[in-house]
C-alpha cells in the first residue's frame, strides 16, 4: 500500500508536473513554428494575400474547427493522459493513429486506462508511434512512388478500409471494456448521426452531441449507482 501511494505521489507531483511544463513550451513553439511559412512568404517572397480573402479563409476554418477544440481534447485525453495528449495534438494524426496505438499499447501491457500506469504506458505507445510514423513518412517522401508501384493494385485500394477497421477495433475493446456504457454511447452516436444526415444539424454538432451526451448520461448513471461495477 506504502509503494502504491509513493507511485501515485510521484505521478503527481513530479511526472505530470514536468510533463505541463514541457508540453506547454513544445505547444507554444508549435504555435509560433506553425507561423513560419507565413513570415517567409510575406517577408522574403513578398507573397501577401488580400486582406479579405485571409478574413474569409480564417472565417471558414474557424467555423468549421472550433468545436474540435473543445471535442478532440475532453474525447481523447482518458485515453491518452496528459502528457500523451500534449504529443499526440502537437504530432497530428490523433485520431487514425496516436489513440490507436495508445490504446494498444495500455492493453498489451495489461494496466487500466486513466490510471498513472496507464498514463505511462500512453506515453511510450504515442512516442513509439511518432518515431516510427516519421521514419516511415521519410521513407515514403524519397521512395513512395517507387514503393507504391511495386505494391498490387488490390492491396493499395484495400488501402482505404484501413482507418475504419482502426475504429472498429477500437470501438469493439471499449465495448468489451464498459459495456454498460456502451449500451448508452453507442445508440447515442447512431441516433444522432442519423438525425445529421436528415440535416437536423451538422456532423460537427452530432460529435458535440455524441460526446457531452455520453458523458452526461454515465455520469448521472454513475451517481445512480448503476455503472459500480465498472470501476
Amino acid at each position: 500500500m506504502n509503494e502504491n501511494k509513493t507511485v501515485q505521489q510521484i505521478y503527481e507531483n513530479e511526472y505530470i508536473p514536468y510533463s505541463i511544463k514541457i508540453g506547454r513550451l513544445t505547444s507554444l513553439l508549435g504555435v509560433v513554428t506553425s507561423f513560419v511559412p507565413v513570415i517567409v512568404l510575406s517577408f522574403i517572397f513578398k507573397v501577401v494575400p488580400p486582406i479579405d480573402a485571409i478574413i474569409a479563409a480564417a472565417t471558414i476554418r474557424i467555423s468549421a474547427c472550433l468545436v474540435y477544440y473543445f471535442i478532440e481534447p475532453i474525447s481523447f485525453q482518458p485515453v491518452l493522459g496528459i502528457p500523451g495528449t500534449y504529443m499526440a495534438f502537437l504530432s497530428g494524426n490523433i485520431s487514425n493513429l496516436r489513440v490507436p496505438c495508445s490504446s494498444v499499447a495500455q492493453k498489451a501491457a495489461g494496466v487500466e486506462e486513466g490510471t498513472p500506469e496507464g498514463s505511462v504506458l500512453s506515453t511510450i505507445g504515442v512516442a513509439v508511434s511518432i518515431v516510427v510514423n516519421l521514419a516511415v513518412l521519410t521513407i515514403g517522401v524519397l521512395l513512395g512512388a517507387q514503393v507504391i508501384a511495386m505494391i498490387p493494385e488490390s492491396l493499395v485500394n484495400a488501402l482505404v478500409y484501413l482507418v475504419p477497421a482502426l475504429y472498429g477495433a477500437m470501438l469493439m475493446q471499449m465495448i468489451l471494456y464498459a459495456p454498460k456504457v456502451a449500451a448508452i454511447s453507442v445508440p447515442l452516436g447512431i441516433i444522432t448521426l442519423f438525425l445529421s444526415k436528415q440535416g437536423l444539424f451538422d456532423s460537427s454538432m452530432a460529435i458535440l452531441i455524441s460526446v457531452f451526451g455520453s458523458i452526461i448520461l454515465g455520469r448521472m448513471l454513475l451517481k445512480a449507482g448503476w455503472l459500480d461495477d465498472q470501476q
